[in-house]
């Protein structure tokens, strides 16, 4: 009996050692769905090596901010090894083990919404019927999930960039005074959570519709992730994040967001600011006025500013070290619950107040 428990002990020791292993070693565990997925650097490379031979190796090209080759063009150490991307690592792993979803938190259930959206429904759309294993179903519900999910971004965007209480929460991204593909993860939790809570209510609905047309629930995948943001992360979504200017035009700029719409998102200049909320379509910011089409490159500077009603005001840092990155919209949010008036770049305005 004692060997038997014994036994049981060490299975149940040896089952946390696993877990506890598993959960150290997730953020470095990059799957399909991941922005860094190698797949999606192979694209990220060759797209950054043909804007360097088709522009940037050009002598005295603003778009060459390094003169060591091509890799150093896409690579310059001066933006990867620079602080700012400490940070964005620093978050990256922190957000592993601080977020809700670590703690196995489930805030809003997307199938509970789904279900009672498709008995809301069932009565009026069920007759259809409609094939949902045929390809263009498959690709139609795939499309429909994507728009969802993009339109509820598109909405946390605006919302905790506009809501003065919410904004610190965002300001971390946006205090990154380099873009690299990692800035995409550099998010406070209290971000995420929000985002957690938005993204249901936007994309259950649609998953009751597609279940009640289609009779299923899955869409057409590659590799397991929704093939519009397989797509769309193979397409080059990483340049987002980058120094590496892509326009895509005038009409497409109007469907999708270019990687220099989103560079324009993170600019400190004011004629920028409450510009391109969008992730994939830029048919959210086209329909509410939000959407900036560049012509041609721009010069930009990334981060936040401290003085933006200032003229030539250049990047603050309130977010030097993952602590204050965690700590200082915490800080930032109370102090606007309590009324008392905003100081300095600590408390810098959200940023519709600053276009106001």
């Amino acid at each position: 009996m004692a060997g038997a428990e014994t036994a049981t002990d060490a299975a149940g020791a040896g089952a946390w050692l696993a877990g506890l292993g598993s959960m150290l070693a997730e953020p470095f565990l990059i799957g399909p769905d991941s922005r860094l997925f190698y797949m999606n650097f192979i694209v990220f490379i060759a797209c950054g090596a043909a804007v360097y031979w088709l522009h940037a190796r050009r002598p005295g090209d603003a778009t060459n901010v390094s003169g060591s080759g091509p890799l150093g063009f896409i690579f310059p150490a001066k933006m990867y090894l620079s602080r700012s991307s400490l940070v964005d690592l620093k978050i990256y792993i922190a957000n592993h083990f601080v977020s809700f979803k670590a703690a196995g938190v489930k805030l809003v259930s997307i199938s509970a919404i789904a279900a009672a959206t498709a008995s809301v429904l069932e009565p009026v759309l069920g007759g259809l019927a409609l094939d949902g294993q045929a390809f263009w179903a498959l690709a139609l519900c795939a499309l429909m999930m994507a728009m969802a999910n993009d339109f509820a971004t598109y909405v946390t965007h605006r919302l905790t960039h506009e809501n003065k209480a919410l904004w610190p929460f965002h300001r971390v991204h946006h205090s990154a005074e380099v873009l690299t593909p990692l800035t995409l993860y550099r998010k406070h939790p209290v971000y995420s959570f929000i985002s957690s809570l938005i993204q249901p209510l936007i994309a259950g609905p649609v998953i009751g519709v597609i279940a009640v047309v289609f009779d299923q629930h899955g869409v057409w995948t590659i590799m397991g992730v929704n093939a519009v943001y397989m797509m769309f992360n193979f397409v080059g979504a990483n340049l987002r994040h980058s120094h590496i200017w892509i326009e895509f035009g005038p009409v497409l700029s109007r469907v999708f967001i270019s990687p220099a719409m989103h560079q324009i998102h993170h600019s400190i200049d004011p004629k920028h600011y409450d510009r391109n909320y969008g992730e994939v379509f830029a048919l959210w910011d086209w329909m509410f006025g939000t959407i900036y089409i560049p012509n041609g490159r721009e010069e930009i500077s990334f981060g936040v500013v401290d003085n933006p009603g200032a003229t030539g005001a250049s990047p603050a840092q309130p977010h030097p070290t993952l602590k204050d990155a965690y700590l200082e919209p915490i800080r930032a949010f109370a102090r606007e619950l309590s009324g008392r008036e905003d100081k300095g770049a600590a408390d810098d305005p959200p940023v519709g107040v600053r276009a106001a």
